[in-house]
């Protein structure tokens, strides 16, 4: 008797861990069932090309009227979680110092926004932006810290191709005169 229940009870948590999977693999929930969507967002697959590893060369500077700055890093973008966002690692020179950096992507399901999480060595503090991925261009912008000061920052990467892309970070510290803080070229390795 006891083997028997045994047996059910293995065959029922063998049928339910099956039905698990397959909902996993289609990463989503019946429409009518009234869940939310797991898994991967769709929109993920945007960022394919960038998978693997990189060199960036790049230039710098810290205000409008400043001289630019030329920095180099290796970057590595993986996937991550399970494939429900992509990380950067970035390990270069900056101002002849070693910087440190990490970014999440992904997208929003609910805001419709992809959304941006950077920390680094040289700031050690969390900077977030949302933004869109349209045309082969992703634009984030979110709000940090210079100073002290309350600065507006807006990110593009464009020229995307399997090969290399173009970043910029422009500023902003009252929304309408922006000045581009940093530029720069990714090339994969």
């Amino acid at each position: 008797m006891k083997i028997r229940g045994r047996s059910i009870l293995v065959l029922a948590l063998v049928a339910l861990m099956a039905s698990l999977v397959a909902a996993q693999d289609e990463n989503m929930m019946p429409a009518d069932s009234g869940m939310p969507q797991f898994g991967p967002p769709e929109q993920l697959k945007q960022m394919e090309s960038m998978i693997g590893d990189w060199h960036y060369a790049g230039q710098m500077k810290m205000s409008p009227e400043a001289d630019w700055i030329t920095h180099e890093a290796e970057v590595t973008f993986s996937f991550v979680a399970g494939g429900a966002a992509v990380e950067m690692t970035f390990v270069g020179d900056m101002m002849g110092m070693e910087m440190h950096g990490i970014n999440l992507f992904t997208y929003d399901r609910e805001t419709k926004m992809w959304q941006d999480v950077w920390v680094d060595n040289f700031a050690a503090r969390v900077s977030m932006s949302t933004g869109t991925f349209e045309n082969g261009k992703m634009v984030m912008s979110g709000k940090d810290l210079m100073n002290g000061q309350e600065i507006l920052s807006r990110t593009t990467m464009y020229d995307i191709t399997d090969k290399e892309f173009k970043w910029m970070m422009e500023n902003s510290m009252d929304g309408k005169d922006w000045f581009i803080s940093m530029r720069g070229m990714y090339t994969k390795k």
